[in-house]
Order: C-alpha cells, then structure tokens, then sequence
C-alpha cells in the first residue's frame, strides 16, 4: 500500500510526499486525530516510503525493504502498543536504545508508538528525554486520538500532522467496491461519522436496528412518545461504549432532518440520505416547520460537538432532550 491507496486526508498525504522529495522529514511526528481514520496505516506506509529501496516519496511495495516491512519483518521498524493498559517505561527504554543505532538493514530505524497517550509518567519522560536529543538515524512516529493527554513538551518536540474524518462519499466509495449495495453503503457511512476502520467492521443488522431506535425517537419529538425513556437511558450511562451508541444515534438524527429540510425545499431526491424512508419522512413533513427543522439539526451537531469535547455524559443528554424533546412536545 502507498499513499495513494490510503483514503482520505490528502492534505497531510502531501505533507508528507514533499518532506520526503525535500529529504526534511523531521525525526518525530505526531498524528492526531479521531480513530479509524488511518493514522496507524499511514504511519506505515511512511515507514515503508522512507526505506524504499525504488521511490524517493512512497513506498513500491516490490522491493525487498518494504515488503519485509510490509510482513514485519524488518528489525528496523518497531510497533510499539500499550502492554495492558498503559504503554510502560521499559518499552520506552528498549527504544531509546536502539533509536540511537544504525539501522541494521534500512535508511532509518522507524518507531510507531500507537495510543501514545497511554504512556505512563515515566514512559512519557523517556520518550521526551529521546526527543530533547533527537537520533540521525530514526524517525519516532507518536499516534493517538487524544493529543491532549500528552506531555505538552512531547508535543512541542513533534512535527504535529492532524488527521479529519474521512469523507461521507470515500467511506461510500470502500463499501460499495467491497461489495456493498449503494443504500447499505450510504446508511453505514451515516452511522461512523468519517471512521472508515469501523465502518468496515460494522454488522448491518446493528446499523438497521439503531437507525430504527433513532426514527422511533426523531417520531417522538412530534408528540409523546418513547424518546424521554430511552435518552434517559443515555443520560445515566457513563460507558464509553453508550456514549458511542449515543453519538450514533444523534447522527442518525441529523440525517433525518437534513433529508426532511430536503423534502420541504423540494429538493432534488437523488440527494437523500435515507432513501428508503423517504414516504414516512413526506409522512412527517407537515408537522414540521422549515424553521423548526433547521433548529433541530443546529442542537444535534451542538449534542455531536459536545460529545466529542467529552463533556459530562448526563448533563450533554439532559441538555439535549429539554431543549428538543420537551420543546417539540409543546
């Protein structure tokens, strides 16, 4: 796989071609960004592109270098992954060390460090010790989705490279050449909000039943109903497993207001993004100001926005059922 191959983030694909070109790729990068994005796949493709024995700014994948990476086998690449909970300072130690060797094969040696921000105190000081004095020969790549737990003066060593979702229509794209129907594709890429590894692990009879929950309440907001029971349900679980349930639930949500602002501005269908509920959606759309419709989409994507901040779960639940769920029923 080279770069072309990885979807989505062009921006940072670029970045990363040119300082390979410029030969300036810097000694420690850190990718940031939501999960299921490719840090970690990207990250690789990088380790390959740097020792390519063919290419100067991507990998081959036919020489022998990276196809050794590829299999990993290569003594000069290391993953390196949280043993049990954290990432402990004897891993950190063993790459400290051999971050200042020659490469035994490679250019360079390459460090992937996933979930960095699972590294314990003394696991992180290790690491900035290695950073304050950065190695000839080795590239430390740190990758995590929650920069914010880092040291600040790991990340001020770092040469930061922020992921984004990827695209609707991309994570479509990878479906549909999977193997997916169209509709499937387009309903599973509603549901993982730019997480294309999840998207491709997603069961479908999940993703219905869901997006069923989701109408069943988006229903409610029209007259009493079963919303207030189940949003509860959310506001008093704290798992990050509910929180994620809930955050697909809210986007489900959002899809159903954009496809009934659609509808009322009588837009073009092909543009829906729930085709096939598209007769109860027309059902519901005379019970819904254009006004109406516009302010639930805004306070969903504030629910979307807090969620991902990691605000507290039953207060971010309760907001969002009074000023929808209470407010409809009026």
């Amino acid at each position: 796989m080279g770069f072309n191959e990885v979807v989505g983030n062009t921006r940072v694909k670029k970045v990363l071609q040119l300082a390979l070109q410029r030969n300036r790729i810097p000694n420690s990068l850190l990718f940031s960004g939501p999960k299921g994005v490719g840090k970690s796949i990207l990250a690789h493709v990088l380790a390959r592109a740097v020792n390519c024995e063919r290419e100067k700014d991507d990998a081959c994948e036919k020489c022998p270098t990276c196809v050794a990476i590829a299999g990993g086998r290569l003594p000069d690449v290391w993953d390196i992954a949280p043993d049990g909970q954290t990432i402990k300072v004897e891993q950190m130690r063993s790459m400290r060390q051999a971050a200042y060797l020659r490469p035994m094969v490679g250019k360079k040696r390459v460090f992937i460090i996933d979930e960095a921000d699972k590294m314990n105190e003394e696991a992180s000081n290790t690491v900035l010790k290695t950073l304050e004095e950065p190695p000839l020969f080795s590239l430390i790549i740190l990758v995590t989705s929650n920069a914010h737990l880092l040291l600040p003066t790991i990340k001020s060593r770092c040469q930061i490279l922020n992921f984004s979702p990827v695209a609707r229509e991309e994570i479509k794209r990878v479906l549909v050449e999977k193997g997916y129907t169209e509709e499937r594709a387009r309903i599973i890429s509603l549901a993982v909000r730019g997480n294309l590894e999840g998207a491709l692990t997603l069961n479908w009879d999940e993703v219905q039943r869901r997006r069923q929950e989701a109408w069943l309440i988006f229903r409610s907001f029209l007259g009493k109903g079963e919303a207030s029971l189940f949003l509860k349900t959310y506001a008093f679980a704290q798992r990050n497993l509910v929180r994620t349930d809930f955050e697909k639930t809210l986007e489900f949500l959002a899809s159903f207001c954009r496809d009934l602002i659609l509808i009322k501005e009588n837009g073009e269908p092909s543009f829906l993004l729930n085709p096939d509920l598209r007769e109860e959606i027309e059902s519901v759309k005379s019970e819904w100001s254009l006004e109406k419709a516009w302010d639930c989409l805004r306070r969903i994507e504030q629910a979307i926005f807090g969620l991902n901040k990691n605000l507290n779960m039953s207060l971010l639940v309760g907001s969002f059922y009074s000023l929808i769920g209470e407010e409809t029923h009026v």
